[in-house]
Formats: structure tokens, C-alpha cells, sequence
């Protein structure tokens, strides 16, 4: 047991939810007889007698598993855990496992319950807490669908391959060569004062020394990969997939510290991980080489996405694979629409719009994309992109992303443009400030390039960038436009439902909350001086920049997690009732203490438009 710095602790839990809305006084007397605990990594925490009270992890992290040993959450730094043993004696017999070695705080579990008492919004807060493992639980058992999904979430460290094989930079190729034929190894790392520098493969001994006729006497500095994607040992098997997958390569180093690589991840080892893995499917989806193929591999994706819901997975997390899955299927694509058309004419971008381009599509999202070329098109020319588009548009349909009800597809000639005119096109919504400029805001602000040099599109980003900052008018409209649909919450706190038709007396999650909060993270976006794409790094940035507080922020960033949370399992959900995807939700299916938080999480959003109303729209009224 270590000595308590009472100053250091309270320091802490004031910034740490939701101490950080207690008294003063009462932090101090949560703080009457508190613990310091090392827990060493594999540890089982006692949870009984005594020990059966509140814990909060300083440093380190945990994860809370059930009593068959199915994983129900991951806790790190600022999470607390042994609420079960308070509220309810643990009736599910939870376990906490420790995962890195850490330092942990024990309450005494008399003064966390007087607090509880006392303070509703503290006690809410670790009831809601409770609900949401139980949730997890529930969905933990569901291991017939989820097995081979719920893998994603092991830690790096557990497949990765500890026996590095590595070479100096002033090595040759042939000594690397016969280094790796002995290993038995398809690529050497190269180190240099135990750093990670380089790495050579197979496949650079063929293309960069065989085939172009090269000595095997070359230093490896000549023919290696210098400062090769590499990923942090604390990541989980989902990271390393979709870094793989966007990169491209079948390699990737695992290092700690300063870049020190204490591992090695190949593709072959992801896919003996895993029967049905975004990484699986985007090399299948690589392979294929038509569209009947790739509609075939893509009957996968709504399982896939479904799986990755009932690991619990972070919703952020969610949204990287899909877009990851969803990039590689749009690329392959154009690449079979130009072996059936012949190469492109002249360089193009093809860009994505909403969704896509924010990375937090889910069951049923649409297209929304669009061409941008490196100058203006002859007709010849013209007419190959018009086919390339309505190609890779009906192939993407194809494949189960829906055309846009709104025709906002490549396959318009409206929407394929040299860099000149899009940079034109944004320059008129910004200075019009019409409805149908704030609506196209709304969808093409938020732009990223999945095919072709970004270069373009970044210069384009920067052009509208200036032009925003220029005018506080078209912020101070796109302001009052976001903000004229509001949380549906009444006058004395009760549900706004729909009110007739299929969705009778339920919420729309996407539309009355999560585009709620899009909407304000992208004013906030367009005010920065760094453009972002993300919801949440749009948030992050703003309070970055001091353009917003950063309780606001955080509480945004929560809302929109658990929004998105409750609409992916109502999706989920729908999906596999019905084979259709819905973000509707009816709130007599959740509990009262859920009601009351979702009820919290729209007064969220409600202050968050207040504050942008009154940075961006005061004095243009």
C-alpha cells in the first residue's frame, strides 16, 4: 500500500467525471480513509470483503470480464470499477483483470455511499455506469454471432511475434537475404541504436534488387523502406488491421517507447486470427476482378458491421473499419472501371462527402461522392468520365451502398469538376448564404479524397478555409440554419416522438441527435485554423483553439458516442429482426434511468447550440 499526496488525489478526481461535480467538501470526504493499490499486470483484484467498494484507476488499465471469462468492458485511466459490489453485491460475478500494471484508488466504501445519497447527478452517474456494463454483458453472451468479431479487441501483444529478426543499415542484401531464409521470415527490420528505421521484405528483394539487376552487395539503406508504418504495442487487433488495410502492406512492426520494436504483426497472422475480419475482407475485395465477384464478397459487410456492434467496440473505432472497408471497395472499383474503359486521360481525385468522408457510416449509409480533375476535360474526355462514374456508382450500389436519394453521385456531371471549380463552387456557398448554399454545406464541407493525389483537395480545403475566416456572415447563417431543429425534448422534459406513420412514438437518433451535434462540430470545423473532417477531432480542435470551452466539447464528444452507441444497437438490432437497417428507437424500451440520461444528452446538444448562437450569430440577427 503506498502513501496518499491528499493535494495530488484531490487534484485529480477534480478533473476526473464525476468527482469533478462534487463539493469541495465533498471530495474531501470521499477522500477520508482513501487507498493507493499497485496491481501487477495479470492480477485478479480482490473484490470481497473489505475490498468491496469503489476503485478508480490512476494509471494503467483493466478490463472487467464475466464469470465464464467473456470480456464486458476495457477500463484505463479516470475509469472506476467495483460498483456492482456496492450497489448489488455483484450478482453477476464480475472479475477485474489487471492488463498493464497500474495504480489504483480504493474509497472507502461508507463515504461513497453517503454521496450517493446526497448527490443524484453522482448517483445517476454510476447507476447509468452499471446499466451500460449489464448491456455489455448481455451482449458478451452472445458469442455465436460475435466470436469470431469479438477477437478484434485482443490486445497486439497476444498474436504478435516476439522473435524479431533484424539487420544494420550498413548490412548487405545478400547477408539480409540469408538472415531471413534461415529465420524462415519474409522481412528483416532494420535498427539502428535499437530504433526502428527501416524494414526490408520479400517483396523488396524482388522489385528493388532482382528484377532491376542490383548488386546483393548494396547496403540495405539503399533498397529498404524507410521509417515503415509501425503501431504502438497498447493497440488492440482492430488498429492493426485497419492500419494494414490502409497502408496497404502486410508487414507492420510493433514498437514501444521511441519507436523500439518489440514485435512483429504479418497479414498471415491477422488472418489466422480471424475467420471474418475487416482485413479478410478487404483483401478479398482487392482480389476480385468484377463487379458480380465483389457483390458477392460484400454480402459480408452488414454481418461484419453487425459483429463489430456486439463486441462493443468504440463507436469511433466502428466507423474507421467501414470507412477503411468502404475506401478499398470505391478504389477497386475505379480500378475495374478503367480495365473496362482504359486508363484515365488525365489525372482525377475522387472524393467522398458526409458520412464517408467523417469516417462514422453504419448499416445503410449512402454514397454521397464526386469527381475533381487536374484541369477542365475535352468531350472525348468527358464522355470516359461520365461512364467511369455511372460505372463505379452502379457498382457501389451493386455492392449495398445505396445510391444518394438526393443524386449527390459522381455519376452527375454537376458534381465532376476541375480543382478551379469546386474551389468556385464552395466560394459561391460561402458568399451566398442561401438555403440551398447552407444545404450543400452542410454535405460537401465535410470532403476527403479516396483516390488520387490529395494534393488537389488539401489546396482546395485551405481556399475554403481563408474564405470562412473572411466571413462571419456565412458562419453566423450556418449557425441559425443548424440550430433551427432542436433536441427532441418538450417544454417539461418529455420525448418529442413522432408523432404518425411507420416510426410512431419513437426517436430518430441520426437525424434528431447525432446530425444535431455534426451540424455544430461543423461550424466549430469551418472557425478553425486546421481543418478537420471527424466530428470529434472538429470538437477536439475547436476547444484546441479556445474557439469553444472545453466542457462543451467534452460533453458533445460524450453526447455523440452515446448516440451513436444507442443507434448502432438499434440498427443492429432492426437489422437482424427485419434484414433492414433503422436508427429509430422507441424509448418505453429503455430503462427509466436511461430515459433520463438520453434526456441529459439532448439538454447537451441544447446548450451546445446556445453557445454556438452566441459566438457565431450575435449581432446578425
Amino acid at each position: 500500500m503506498a502513501a496518499i499526496d491528499i493535494p495530488e488525489v484531490l487534484k485529480f478526481i477534480d478533473s476526473t467525471p464525476p468527482f469533478s461535480g462534487l463539493t469541495h467538501t465533498q471530495q474531501k470526504h470521499l477522500l477520508g480513509g482513501v487507498e493507493l493499490t499497485y496491481a501487477r499486470q495479470g492480477e485478479k483484484m480482490n473484490l470481497e470483503g473489505s475490498h468491496a467498494t469503489l476503485h478508480l484507476i490512476r494509471r494503467g488499465a483493466c478490463e472487467i470480464r464475466s464469470a465464464k471469462g467473456g470480456l464486458v468492458d476495457k477500463l484505463a485511466d479516470g475509469d472506476c470499477f467495483g460498483i456492482a459490489t456496492v450497489l448489488e453485491q455483484n450478482p453477476d460475478g464480475l472479475q477485474v483483470v489487471v492488463l498493464e500494471d497500474s495504480l489504483i484508488y480504493r474509497f472507502q466504501k461508507s463515504g461513497f455511499q453517503q454521496l450517493l445519497q446526497e448527490s443524484e447527478e453522482f448517483a445517476l452517474f454510476f447507476a447509468h455506469t452499471r446499466s451500460s456494463r449489464l448491456r455489455k454483458l448481455s451482449r458478451a453472451h452472445a458469442t455465436d454471432l460475435a466470436a469470431p468479431a469479438l477477437q478484434l479487441s485482443t490486445p497486439i501483444s497476444q498474436i504478435m511475434s516476439r522473435n524479431l529478426i533484424t539487420a544494420a543499415a550498413h548490412d548487405t542484401v545478400q547477408q539480409a537475404a540469408a538472415t531471413m531464409t534461415e529465420a524462415r521470415v519474409s522481412s528483416i527490420l532494420v535498427l539502428q541504436e535499437q530504433r526502428l528505421v527501416g524494414i526490408v521484405t520479400d517483396r523488396d528483394l524482388r522489385s528493388r534488387v532482382l528484377a532491376v539487376g542490383a548488386s546483393a552487395d548494396l547496403p540495405l539503406s539503399e533498397i529498404m523502406t524507410r521509417e515503415p508504418a509501425s503501431i504502438d504495442a497498447r493497440n488492440l487487433v482492430m488498429h492493426a488491421q485497419t492500419l494494414m488495410s490502409e497502408k496497404n502492406i502486410h508487414h507492420l512492426p510493433v514498437t514501444e517507447g521511441q519507436n523500439i520494436p518489440v514485435g512483429m504483426i504479418t497479414a498471415a497472422d491477422l488472418l489466422r486470427h480471424q475467420e471474418l475480419s475487416p482485413l479478410l475482407l478487404i483483401n478479398q475485395i482487392n482480389r476480385q476482378t468484377d463487379i458480380t465477384s465483389l457483390r458477392e464478397v460484400c454480402q459480408q459487410l452488414n454481418t461484419l458491421i453487425v459483429n463489430l456492434i456486439l463486441t462493443d467496440m468504440k463507436t469511433t473505432d466502428i466507423g474507421n473499419v467501414i470507412a477503411a472497408i468502404s475506401d478499398s471497395l470505391t478504389r477497386r472499383i475505379i480500378e475495374l472501371g478503367m480495365d473496362r474503359y482504359g486508363p484515365a486521360p488525365l489525372p482525377f481525385q475522387f472524393l467522398v462527402f458526409g458520412s464517408q468522408a467523417r469516417k462514422d457510416q453504419s448499416l445503410g449509409s449512402d454514397q454521397d461522392n464526386g469527381m475533381m480533375f487536374s484541369r477542365q476535360p475535352n468531350a472525348e474526355e468527358s464522355q470516359y468520365f461520365a461512364k467511369l462514374s455511372q460505372f463505379v456508382c452502379d457498382g457501389l450500389a451493386q455492392c449495398g451502398i445505396r445510391t444518394c436519394p438526393g443524386d449527390i453521385m459522381a455519376s452527375n456531371p454537376k458534381w465532376r469538376m476541375t480543382q478551379e471549380g469546386w474551389q468556385q463552387a464552395f466560394a459561391n456557398w460561402i458568399e451566398a448564404s442561401s438555403p440551398s448554399a447552407l444545404l450543400n454545406a452542410s454535405i460537401f464541407f465535410d470532403i476527403r479524397c479516396v483516390y488520387g493525389d490529395d494534393t488537389g483537395v488539401q489546396q482546395l480545403l485551405q481556399n475554403m478555409q481563408a474564405r470562412v475566416a473572411k466571413s462571419s456572415l456565412f458562419l453566423a447563417t450556418l449557425a441559425r440554419a443548424a440550430t433551427v431543429s432542436k433536441p427532441p425534448i418538450g417544454f417539461f422534459r418529455s420525448f418529442l416522438l413522432e408523432s404518425s406513420g411507420e416510426h410512431k412514438n419513437q426517436l430518430d437518433l441520426k437525424h434528431q441527435g447525432l446530425a444535431l451535434i455534426n451540424d455544430l462540430a461543423r461550424i466549430y470545423g469551418l472557425g478553425c485554423k486546421r481543418y478537420h473532417v471527424g466530428t470529434k477531432e472538429r470538437l477536439e480542435q475547436a476547444a484546441r483553439e479556445k474557439l469553444m470551452g472545453l466542457d462543451i466539447a467534452r460533453n458533445l464528444m460524450d453526447a455523440w458516442d452515446e448516440l451513436n452507441e444507442l443507434r448502432l444497437q438499434a440498427q443492429r438490432q432492426h437489422w437482424q429482426n427485419t434484414g433492414e437497417p433503422s436508427a429509430y428507437l422507441d424509448p418505453s424500451e429503455l430503462s427509466s434511468l436511461e430515459r433520463k440520461h438520453l434526456k441529459s444528452t439532448f439538454a447537451i446538444i441544447a446548450d451546445g447550440q446556445t453557445a454556438a448562437l452566441q459566438r457565431y450569430a450575435r449581432g446578425y440577427a
